[in-house]
């Protein structure tokens, strides 16, 4: 074998393994029993901007990811500090709600126009995780699990319904502006 063919395998070997390597950091693979971790505004872009049309998605994408590098080192409000936007991505409906936070329970509310949905955890009630359970006026019941960004005022999380169905979590001043309010 000569050396060009040698270079080339090696070469072809490190991309793969480049590439294999890029899929275990993706953020659909998150351990939501973290506290916290790192995340790019991009996540916060692409869950928020699942649902746009194509031919809107970069408008869309642009405009979240601006908002949080316009924000990101805003003084916060004694109150923003406690409770700010909430939405959730589910299928393919936009809940949009508040939520407010104590270091031992929180508690969000959201709603797509028709449907609203609570969640709550509460330490002193019992609770033994920070994992919220999470009722509909429509009858469904699920948990959702959510993970601060390393700033610990906005991050992202996860819905997961007891009829299978999956949502995806953004809160915070920061991740969540523009028409996503």
């Amino acid at each position: 074998m000569n050396s060009t063919a040698i270079g080339l395998g090696a070469l072809f070997s490190g991309y793969i393994l480049l590439l294999s390597s890029g899929c275990s950091t993706n953020p659909a693979n998150r351990d939501y029993n973290m506290l916290y971790t790192d995340i790019d505004p991009l996540e916060y872009a692409r869950i928020l901007c699942r649902r746009i049309s194509m031919q809107d998605r970069h408008t869309c994408l642009t405009s979240v990811i601006q908002h949080y590098h316009d924000t990101v080192d805003q003084e916060l409000t004694p109150e923003q500090v406690v409770s700010g936007p909430f939405v959730v991505v589910l299928q393919d409906d936009l809940y949009r709600g508040n939520y407010v936070s104590q270091p031992f329970a929180a508690a969000f509310t959201v709603s797509n126009g028709v449907n609203v949905c609570r969640g709550r955890y509460n330490a002193f009630a019992g609770d033994t995780e920070a994992v919220f359970k999470v009722f509909c006026d429509d009858g469904s019941r699920g948990s959702a699990n959510i993970m601060l960004d390393q700033r610990g005022r906005n991050g992202i999380g996860v819905l997961q319904m007891n009829d299978g169905t999956r949502g995806d979590i953004v809160f915070g001043y920061t991740a969540v502006g523009g028409a996503f309010l």
